[in-house]
């Protein structure tokens, strides 16, 4: 597959950094890395309060193919349209900055593009770094067949290690929501999920590094604002047209009772009878009336986490 704009590189790789001194530079050189040749890297600084932009500085300045942005600290969604912005790929790739690129990652990409000329967006899967520095390799989810917008709103399957899709999908889809600071890339994946299917490269693309800030913890706001998005997805932006409804109910009430349960043992209790209700709504369940009633019995107890619930 030719570009028929020659000066255009074929990938685009957003990578947004925030306080990775420590991390940044292997994960840049994982790009510089890539066998295949023909990517453009934009960078984008969120407002790091540490060595990060330097670092970064000084690698551009060895390679022009990279490219380094600056902005006040807004959140990767902000920083990945920033990216997108200065994005001119034909494919939009995207790696973190704690993250590691196989070397041959763009170009199994570059493969399956060309012996599949009608993909849209292609996923792979992933491997774990550990903090010991040993890899834990993991299976791939639904690398055996194309998915769309069923699976995706059942699990989130996907990783911005590991997606590869044309751009023009955004100009149909939109871009990320610049109010998300979580759960940004769920929600995009699930509009564009209304315009294409999903082809699994069947292979893996890199590694997740896992250290002691990246460890994700559960909590009642971060599965509120996960059931928030579906919701959003189902009732506004058109997924309701393709999904079927009983399983829609189902996987959002299950979604809202894990949020009451999360702010349950969190302390939370008039966060977790909020949550319940809405749960209730959608899936009535003994597990559900369970946290609503001791909720309410402990109220007396209770604190807040000091956020507002989201609602989008």
């Amino acid at each position: 597959m030719a570009d028929s704009q020659s000066d255009r590189p074929f990938f685009s790789v957003v990578m947004p950094v925030y306080n990775h001194a420590a991390y940044v530079a292997e994960a840049v050189r994982s790009v510089i890395k890539q066998t295949f040749a023909d990517w453009q890297l934009v960078v984008v600084d969120d407002g790091s309060k540490d060595d990060s932009p330097r670092i970064v500085r000084e690698l551009a300045q060895n390679d022009t193919r990279i490219t380094l942005i600056q902005q006040v600290n807004a959140g990767p969604a902000v920083a990945r349209n920033a990216g997108l912005e200065r994005a001119g790929g034909c494919w939009l790739t995207y790696i973190d900055s704690d993250d590691l690129w196989f070397p041959d990652a763009l170009a199994n990409y570059r493969k399956f593009i060309d012996e599949h000329p009608d993909a849209q967006f292609i996923y792979g899967y992933r491997h774990r770094l550990d903090e010991d520095g040993s890899i834990t390799e993991l299976p791939g989810e639904y690398q055996d067949r194309q998915t769309g917008t069923a699976e995706l709103f059942q699990r989130m399957y996907l990783s911005h290690l590991c997606v590869c899709y044309r751009r023009e999908l955004l100009d149909k889809a939109g871009r990320y929501d610049p109010n998300l600071r979580s759960c940004e890339d769920y929600e995009l994946y699930l509009r564009i999920s209304l315009h294409c299917r999903f082809a699994p490269l069947g292979k893996p693309t890199g590694l997740r590094r896992r250290h002691g800030t990246n460890i994700s913890r559960q909590s009642g706001f971060s599965r509120m604002q996960e059931a928030e998005i579906l919701r959003r997805f189902v009732e506004k932006y058109g997924g309701a047209k393709v999904l079927d409804e009983r399983a829609a109910r189902s996987r959002l009430g299950k979604i809202y009772y894990s949020a009451g349960r999360q702010y349950f043992k969190a302390w939370c209790f008039s966060q977790a009878v909020q949550a319940g209700r809405i749960a209730r709504q959608f899936r009535p369940s003994l597990k559900n009336s369970a946290v609503i009633f001791f909720s309410r019995l402990f109220s007396p107890l209770g604190k807040s986490d000091g956020r507002q619930m989201p609602k989008l």
